[in-house]
């Protein structure tokens, strides 16, 4: 799903970057540089809010919801003023009883980051970070090798040929993500290409199922001449912009949907064969209801697709999906501050910088 926002997310600074190079005309007043650097620097701020929001969030704490038991034996604390914050809790001790019942750590947002926070230091909300900016560097740099930027047909096939490729990679990333700390560095928690054949079924199902859902409906509209995401160089309005973006959200909608199953399925998938030397750092089953044979006593040791859905009970999905849903509302109330925040100062650099229509087409551009 991040290739799919990174590649809207880029379109949108294309044309908006060509948008703000028009030259104003000679009745309008040339914004000054200093409101230009602001305004670069508002939206690298916003950026990395967004972003921060959404690997914390979206990543971290939804990988912990998607693994978590909705009724483990054991309980974890998560009062920060507990002498020991390790130290499980048992429901059936005295002091427990006639209190009120314990809910899954990832119930809550703010209770899964305090968690995190007092099991693994404050930095824990971005665990698994150095293996994500590797990983999302790999594939950038491969995928900027390829001549594919003028195929969508082109990108579904490189973009999916590269999620197979890091598959190990991806089922790393769980790894860190749902354990306790380990001494070993990221790189040597990457499982060796023996277990590719394990998780592969579930990275195509995530990611080439998501990206089919995204890419070959803008292939298939492109090919029939139905949109044409040329750029012009000199006349791009906001009113082009907006209309081309309208373009990408019907399919990233699309893709958005298939994602949430897909990726629920991945996670536990991978979980299920996080190494026994690694402890889990919220409560779940590894053996996944009985699911998950050993391979040392001839079993796969890993679940399967069908086997992984199955074992995912509903308070489970409805917590993975309001997780989703909390981090959505959350970066829509942050792009709602973004927009209110960038318009006020384009409209500082002048009132030509948000023209809708160009100098030859008053009316804007239309796709």
């Amino acid at each position: 799903m991040s290739t799919i926002t990174g590649t809207v997310f880029r379109r949108g600074a294309e044309l908006a970057a060509v948008h703000l190079k028009r030259e104003p005309s000679d009745d309008q007043p040339r914004p000054s540089p200093w409101m230009f650097g602001l305004f670069g620097l508002t939206v690298v701020a916003i950026s990395l809010t967004v972003w921060a929001v959404q690997y914390t969030l979206g990543n971290v704490v939804a990988t912990l919801a998607a693994v978590e038991d909705t009724n483990p034996d054991i309980y974890v604390r998560i009062d920060n003023n507990e002498d020991d914050p390790n130290k499980p809790i048992n429901p059936n001790e005295p002091e427990m009883a006639g209190s009120t019942p314990l809910q899954p750590i990832t119930n809550k947002l703010r209770t899964t980051v305090r968690h995190l926070r007092a099991r693994a230091g404050f930095w824990s909300p971005f665990r698994g970070l150095s293996l994500f900016l590797v990983y999302s560097l790999a594939r950038g740099f491969i995928s900027g090798l390829l001549p594919t930027r003028g195929s969508f047909l082109g990108q579904f096939l490189v973009q999916s040929c590269l999620s197979m490729l890091l598959a190990t990679w991806q089922m790393a990333w769980v790894h860190i993500v749902i354990s306790e700390r380990s001494p070993k560095p990221f790189y040597q928690r990457i499982p060796s290409y023996r277990t590719w054949p394990k998780i592969a079924p579930a990275v195509a199902l995530q990611d080439i199922l998501t990206a089919a859902g995204f890419f070959l409906p803008l292939a298939a509209l492109e090919a029939v001449g139905l949109i044409d995401f040329e750029t012009p160089q000199n006349e791009v309005t906001m009113k082009f912009v907006c209309s081309t973006m309208a373009v990408y959200f019907i399919p990233a909608l699309f893709a958005f949907l298939i994602s949430i199953p897909a990726r629920g399925i991945f996670i536990r998938v991978a979980a299920s064969m996080l190494p026994e030397e690694d402890e889990s750092i919220v409560p779940f089953d590894r053996s996944f209801g009985g699911k998950v044979n050993p391979a040392i006593t001839g079993g796969s040791g890993c679940l399967s697709v069908t086997d992984a859905w199955a074992t995912f009970d509903w308070p489970a999905r409805v917590r993975f999906a309001k997780v989703i849903g909390k981090t959505i509302l959350i970066e829509m109330a942050l792009a709602v501050a973004a927009v209110a925040i960038l318009v006020g100062e384009l409209m500082l650099m002048g009132p030509g910088v948000l023209a809708i229509g160009g100098p030859s087409d008053p009316q804007g551009m239309s796709m």
